[in-house]
C-alpha cells in the first residue's frame, strides 16, 4: 500500500516542534480530562504538544508514541510533571490498567491506514478504557474537489491543513516558510495523490534550504486515510462504541458536509444486563 514507514515526517523532533507549535486541541481534550476527572492516555503523542499541558493542570498521564525521538523530545519538555512516556505501537500495546480519556489528536486516526489496523487500534483503546471513560479523536472531514462545500485554498493558506481537497495535484505548492532549529530559512512545498479505492491521501513535502552557494533539498512522505461520516459510524458501532457528540471543528460547531473535521467523543458499548432468549 505504501513503500515506506510513514514516519519520515517526524525523525526530526526539535523542527517537528518549530513548524507546529500551536495549541489546537489544547482546551478541548483538557476539558474531556476535566470531565472524566481520571487518568488520562494519549495515543499518538508525538512530543507532548496537547498532553502536556493537560499533565499541568495536575492530571496523571500517561504518552505513547511509535517513535523514539519524538518521546525524548517529550521527556525533555516535561521535567518535573505527572507524566509516564511509553514506545509502543498503537495497535498492539498493552499498559495493564484503565483509563478514564483515551484521545488521539493531530489528526493521528488517519495513520492508520486499513481496517485492520482501525480496528486493532480500537480493540487497544477498548481494552484500556474504564466503563464509564471517554474515547475522542478527530480526522479530517473528506471533501471532493467538485463538491459545493469544496475551498480552493493553496499550501500557503492557514486554512489548507483543515481543508483539504480528495484529488491529485502534481504540481509543487509553495507552503510556509520557516527557520528551523539551526537557524536556517527553509522553503517548503508540497505534491499529493489520492488513491480512491483505498481512501488514501499520499503527501509528499520538499524541504528546501541554502548554505553558502548550495541548495539542500530533504524529502518526507506521509500518508493518511479518509474515513466519511457514515463510514466511521459503523466502524466505531461494530467495535464497541458509541459516538455521545460529535462536531465540526473546534468551536464545538455542529457537523455538516462544510465543516473542516469530525470531531468525535465516544464511550464503550453498555453492556446488555438480560440477553435475549433464543428461541425455536
Amino acid at each position: 500500500m505504501i513503500d515506506h514507514d510513514n514516519l519520515e515526517e517526524f525523525a526530526d523532533p526539535l523542527n517537528y516542534d518549530i513548524e507546529d507549535s500551536s495549541n489546537t486541541g489544547v482546551a478541548f481534550y483538557t476539558a474531556l480530562a476535566k470531565e472524566t476527572g481520571g487518568s488520562v492516555l494519549e495515543i499518538a503523542c508525538g512530543t507532548g504538544r496537547v498532553c502536556i499541558p493537560i499533565a499541568q493542570r495536575g492530571f496523571t498521564v500517561t504518552g505513547l508514541d511509535i517513535v523514539p525521538g519524538m518521546l525524548e523530545q517529550a521527556r525533555r519538555k516535561s521535567v518535573g510533571l505527572s507524566i509516564r512516556w511509553v514506545e509502543g505501537d498503537a495497535r498492539n500495546f498493552d499498559l495493564g490498567e484503565q483509563f478514564k480519556l483515551i484521545f488521539l489528536t493531530g489528526n493521528a486516526f488517519q495513520a492508520f491506514l486499513t481496517r485492520a489496523d482501525q480496528e486493532a487500534l480500537l480493540h487497544c483503546v477498548k481494552k484500556h478504557l474504564y466503563e464509564d471513560g471517554l474515547f475522542a479523536f478527530e480526522t479530517r472531514n473528506p471533501r471532493w474537489a467538485k463538491s459545493p462545500y469544496a475551498r480552493q485554498t493553496p499550501m500557503s493558506s492557514p486554512e489548507q491543513g483543515l481543508f483539504t481537497l480528495l484529488e491529485t495535484r502534481d504540481e509543487e505548492e509553495d507552503g510556509p516558510g520557516c527557520t528551523d532549529s539551526n537557524g536556517r530559512i527553509v522553503q517548503v512545498s508540497r505534491t499529493q495523490t489520492y488513491n480512491h479505492v483505498a481512501q488514501i491521501l499520499h503527501w509528499k513535502r520538499y524541504w528546501r534550504w541554502q548554505e553558502g552557494e548550495k541548495e539542500h533539498t530533504k524529502v518526507t512522505r506521509i500518508a493518511v486515510r479518509f474515513t466519511f461520516p457514515q463510514e466511521l459510524e459503523a466502524l466505531l458501532h461494530y467495535n464497541g462504541f458509541t459516538i455521545l457528540r460529535q462536531y465540526g471543528d473546534w468551536n464545538l460547531e455542529p457537523l455538516t458536509g462544510s465543516s473542516p473535521s469530525i470531531i468525535s467523543v465516544c464511550r464503550k458499548k453498555r453492556r446488555s444486563k438480560h440477553p435475549q432468549m433464543r428461541t425455536a
